[in-house]
């Protein structure tokens, strides 16, 4: 079949299912109102409740999708992400929509290690997959406006229940569409193809030193991503006094367009000016990581709307860069057999660390310092940190591909 009309449909599957993340996001201070909750509470939803399961049962589907038809898994994994979004509607209590956010964790979790191993497999030859990838990531960010914009704007005519709902749907027709025309590429039959011992996938992971700092700066990465992402609608709302279908149109252009360019340009310069120079790829990496930072800082201190939102362009494209080259090149590092398997592994440590530790953290900082601006400005220097595991990764990178 078409590999790029494959790529398209398991982009679109990573694009959607991220696609409640960023209406929770947009949604929070209406339902914080809605549901008398605090800050505490909301860190816990969008942090641990959901993180502690997305993370823990990625890693038995991905030993799924090594051995099993990743199609299957690809399809029955976003369709229940669609019914379990389409719940929330009716949720009347804190602990109901809690169980609503876990079970949306079950159908996410299934939706990235078999789409990701499928755009390995479509696209094998290293500068062809680090575009793939970048490609495939940008549906990350293409997700913000389709939650922002058009969350925003059914959150004001019709309230944040039913607007969980109506967003769910197409998960139910991506489902279909996926599971009837994209077809696994894989030779083998699948009781011929035999997954990876676990040990053996943690020892390749220990194994390679660029492997280990990639990890580490995937998990620090994960842990500010996701720990200020939750909290961008909540600040302008609170500093600002931005409606939420004012802020949807915002943030949904800034974080889609903006994620979508850093993203794909990031490709580019790895697949132009860096091919075959993983060393400098990576490098490039930390620069635009650590360049962050500084956007950040003047995200949360600029003193008007406007200032903010234009700030926060800047930090959303460098802060997407890296992320074509870099899940490019842990396809490399291991055998084919193991990149779902890894990837959940990576995915396990800095999922339960980014989810469990970061939403919460900001949460509790907001409610123990009287002010969120301060509590998203002290997690963010993260970035600095996940910047000097790129260029440390930059060191080793070579030898490693050598041995892997």
């Amino acid at each position: 079949m078409n590999r790029n009309y494959a790529l398209g449909a398991l982009t679109a599957v990573y694009m959607l299912n991220l696609v409640d993340r960023g209406l929770l996001a947009l949604l929070m201070q209406p339902i914080k109102q809605d549901l008398g909750l605090s800050d505490t509470q909301l860190g816990f939803l969008t942090g641990i409740a959901f993180g502690l399961f997305y993370a823990v049962l990625g890693l038995p589907i991905a030993r799924w999708a090594d051995r099993g038809d990743r199609i299957t898994i690809t399809s029955l994994a976003i369709g229940l992400w669609g019914l379990t979004v389409m719940a929330c509607l009716f949720v009347t209590q804190y602990s109901q929509l809690v169980l609503a956010r876990v079970a949306a964790a079950v159908g996410e979790s299934g939706c990235k290690p078999p789409t990701y191993s499928l755009v390995g497999d479509y696209f094998p030859q290293p500068a062809q997959r680090v575009r793939a990838m970048s490609i495939y990531s940008a549906g990350n960010y293409l997700s913000s406006p389709i939650a922002y914009i058009v969350g925003g704007w059914l959150n004001e005519r019709y309230g944040w229940r039913l607007t969980f709902f109506l967003m769910g749907i197409p998960g139910l027709l991506l489902a279909l569409l996926v599971k009837g025309t994209v077809v696994d590429p894989r030779a083998r039959s699948q009781s011929q193809r035999v997954a990876p011992e676990l040990h053996a996938v943690f020892r390749a992971l220990w194994r390679l030193r660029s492997l280990r700092h990639l990890s580490a700066a995937l998990i620090l990465l994960y842990t500010m991503g996701l720990g200020l992402s939750p909290w961008y609608a909540a600040f302008m709302i609170r500093t600002h006094g931005v409606g939420t279908a004012e802020l949807g149109i915002w943030l949904g252009l800034i974080l889609g367009l903006g994620g979508s360019i850093g993203a794909l340009l990031g490709g580019q310069v790895a697949g132009r000016w860096f091919a075959g120079d993983e060393s400098n790829q990576m490098r490039m990496s930390a620069l635009t990581v650590a360049l962050t930072v500084p956007c950040f800082v003047a995200f949360l201190s600029l003193p008007s709307k406007l200032e903010a939102f234009v700030a926060l362009i800047p930090m959303i494209v460098t802060i997407s860069m890296f992320v074509g080259p870099t899940y490019a090149l842990l396809q490399r590092l291991v055998p084919d057999e193991m990149r779902a398997t890894m990837m959940a592994l990576v995915m396990l440590l800095a999922n339960l660390i980014g989810f469990g530790i970061g939403p919460q953290a900001v949460g509790v900082l907001s409610d123990a310092f009287g002010s969120l601006r301060y509590a998203m400005l002290a997690v963010s220097f993260i970035g600095l940190w996940a910047g000097w595991h790129f260029w440390a990764a930059a060191r080793t990178v070579r030898e490693d591909l050598a041995c892997a």
